[in-house]
Parts: C-alpha cells; structure tokens; sequence
C-alpha cells in the first residue's frame, strides 16, 4: 500500500500507514522488500515534515533522519542500490531547510544515479519531485520539463495508471 500511495503523491495517506505499521522491518529484515520500505517511510517523513509546522515537523523530521541513517548504512556497508535512494531523500531534507541550491544539485544527482543504476520507477519518481520543486519555486519551465520527464519514465515503466494520472492533472 505504501509504495502506491507515494507513487500517486498520497502523503496523507501515506504517514498514516506509516505511523500504524510501525516498524516493519522487524518482520522483513535485509530482505529488498525492508529496504524499499525503508526508503518510502523516510521520504513519506519528509513530505510530512514539509506539510507541519512546530513540533510536529520537528518530530517527522526525527524519525526522517532516524530512517535515513539505516540507509546510509547500508550505503557504508556496500548496498549500491540504496544510493539513488540517498540522493532523492538528500534533495527532500534540501527542500524542508529551504536549500535551494542544494535541493536542485541533489534532485539532478537523484535522477542520474537512478538512470545509472537503471531504477525507472525511481527516475520517474525523482523527476515527479524534481517537477513539484520547482513549480513550487514558481519555475514553470523546469517543472514542465521534469513532468514530461517523468511521464516517459512512467510510460517506460509500464505504468498506465499513473501516466494517466500525470495527463489529467497538466
């Protein structure tokens, strides 16, 4: 449920299963499937974060960093395909401190090292956030760019849903 809801941008939806499951990798360790979910929680913290205020964006951003610290230790201990995971939270935890040339450095090394490691799903996605970035910077040129980016990549994918979505919402 988790992977659709951040593939369809559904934050709300997707902190609240987040927050209910708990800690899954109790029940799936070093498997891909802990890994992946561990990426989509640490971006679903992020997303969250972004959206409070107070102590509530506080504390997202706590259990964000706790999660992306396993990551990073995966990195450290040889899991080459938790990098293009790394670069895409990297950009996010830009985007919440309001580093604007660190959120576009690390959105562009998030799509490179997607396409090196040869994760469309991942690309797609990078470039979907990458497109949110910046319309929210009010650069509609990059966000149209990255948008139709994101599309092929989907399209690539196999993902006809979601293309779809991608088409009603331009």
């Amino acid at each position: 449920k988790l992977e659709v809801f951040v593939c369809y941008q559904e934050w709300k939806e997707a902190i609240d299963l987040v927050q209910t499951a708990g800690n899954v990798r109790l029940y799936h360790s070093s498997t891909p499937t802990s890994v992946r979910y561990t990426f989509l929680e640490a971006l679903t913290y992020l997303k969250a974060a972004q959206s409070a205020s107070g102590w509530k964006k506080r504390q997202m951003k706590k259990c964000a960093h706790k999660t992306i610290q396993l990551l990073r230790g995966w990195a450290k201990n040889g899991n080459v395909n938790v990098v293009h995971y790394l670069r895409i939270l990297g950009a996010e935890l830009a985007v919440l401190n309001g580093k604007k040339e660190k959120a576009k450095e690390s959105f562009n090394a998030a799509i490179a090292a997607s396409r090196r490691i040869g994760f469309l799903q991942d690309r797609a996605l990078a470039h979907e956030l990458t497109s949110a970035y910046f319309k929210a910077q009010a650069d509609e040129y990059w966000g149209d760019y990255h948008i139709e980016c994101s599309r092929t990549s989907y399209q690539e994918w196999g993902c006809s849903e979601k293309v779809e979505q991608l088409n009603v919402n331009k």
